[in-house]
């Protein structure tokens, strides 16, 4: 018996990549999240694909 990484001969998916944010852009959201009701605030984080403890860990 020999011990391989495959299931089924089918290799596993790749491990995706962690986004990298420039400086540029974590100050731009992080303005718009400070002017921004809590509503809104919402749909920035929403439509920016960020989770809601991301900004906290920007500054």
């Amino acid at each position: 018996m020999t011990s391989t990484n495959t299931l089924c001969g089918v290799a596993p998916a790749p491990k995706p990549k962690r986004r990298a944010f420039t400086a540029d852009y974590e100050l731009s959201v992080l303005g718009l999240c400070e002017a921004a009701s809590p509503a809104e605030r919402g749909a920035l984080l929403r439509r920016e694909r960020l989770y809601h403890t991301q900004p906290s860990d920007l500054t």
